[in-house]
């Protein structure tokens, strides 16, 4: 910052202060020199000396109000006298309370401070509370309860606000965040669609059994390790879900395994091959096999369902190759003969939802 040229003024600061004013008397004969005056500050107070110069009297003025004084007992201004009259017997009667001077004018008490007006003083820092009260218990009125310090004071309002009419019930179609589009149907809740709630069938997220008929499978004779005997294409759904599969099948013939006279079978979702497993079947003596929810393989010993963990979610409204659950004759080992008859052969497939509805077409 520059230095200021001479004669330039510069502020210094800011100080609250009770100014005291004092004159230096003299006459215009003798002057006492001082061309401004003095200022001096000590702590809170400060002093203020300058001249008083002495004039010649001038013409008389009109007398100040006569304030009488009462030197009484009063304390409080609701003990003050109310039948005062405008005689001037009662007119500039005045009383000390506090530190105010009530003086009657002859129609009303004038306030006047005492002193000089001394600094701001601190604001309380107040924490009020409302509480309701029972509007039409006429043992209750309304009251305050102060409790804190000064300077922290707590209200606690105990109010008995008057009882409205009722109002009119809000509707929830006209709500901001409703879709409307579609008007609701009986049964329908209100459900959120990923932008606003929405009317929808608690239907579209329930699970949804479906079963896979003799119909859709195709008899077998031959030498495999893995062979195709059915498959199912899920309807689009409306959420997320897992299928959950069970069934039975029969088919004789051997393998090159430990067990070459029990054969099994495999149930996938998305692809004959690669798609996820969800199910096998271990045959038995009676050749017959029975199909159960199963995860797992030799290479993925861990795989294992869980409603969060998102192993064989089918997306919602999937279609095609992605939807269809398909049914293996299935060896462990190197290959085997197999005999497969379609007839009684049959599975079921649950969709069991892992998501709300979920938008989409």
């Amino acid at each position: 910052m520059p230095t200021p040229p001479p004669g330039s003024d510069v502020y210094l600061g800011s100080v609250l202060t009770k100014v005291h004013l004092w004159g230096m008397i003299s006459d215009l004969d003798t002057p006492s020199g001082m061309a401004v005056g003095s200022f001096e500050i000590l702590g809170d107070d400060g002093a203020i000396v300058m001249d008083a110069l002495v004039g010649p009297q001038g013409t008389p003025g009109q007398n100040a109000p006569i304030v009488d004084m009462q030197w009484d007992s009063i304390d409080t201004p609701e003990d003050l006298p109310d039948n005062l009259t405008d005689e001037p017997v009662d007119v500039g009667k005045a009383w000390w309370i506090g530190n105010q001077v009530y003086v009657w004018d002859g129609d009303q008490y004038r306030v006047k401070a005492m002193g000089t007006q001394g600094p701001p003083g601190p604001v309380p820092n107040i924490a009020p509370s409302v509480q309701l009260l029972d509007p039409d218990d006429p043992d209750l009125e309304s009251t305050i309860e102060v409790s804190g310090t000064a300077a922290n004071p707590g209200w606690l309002l105990k109010l008995k606000a008057p009882r409205g009419p009722r109002g009119l019930n809000a509707t929830i179609r006209d709500a901001t965040d409703y879709d409307d589009t579609s008007a609701p149907e009986i049964g329908e809740a209100i459900v959120w669609n990923g932008t606003n709630f929405q009317a929808q069938s608690i239907g579209n997220i329930m699970p949804r059994f479906f079963t896979v008929p003799e119909a859709n499978f195709t008899s077998f004779t031959g030498m495999t390790t893995r062979q195709q005997i059915a498959s199912f294409v899920i309807p689009p759904q409306e959420f997320n879900w897992v299928p959950m599969v069970q069934g039975h099948i029969r088919a004789v013939g051997a393998e090159a395994d430990s067990d070459p006279l029990i054969l099994g079978c495999e149930v996938r979702v998305g692809h004959p091959t690669t798609g996820q497993l969800i199910g096998r079947g271990f045959g038995n003596s009676s050749t017959w096999t029975t199909i159960v929810p199963h995860v797992s393989m030799p290479s993925a010993q861990s795989d294992a369902i869980t409603p969060t963990n998102g192993m064989a979610v089918v997306p919602a409204y999937a279609t095609g190759q992605a939807a269809t659950v398909y049914v293996n004759l299935f060896n462990d080992g190197i290959g085997g003969v197999y005999i497969f008859n379609k007839k009684n052969a049959q599975i079921s497939v649950l969709c069991i939802p892992v998501s709300g509805f979920v938008t989409g077409s």
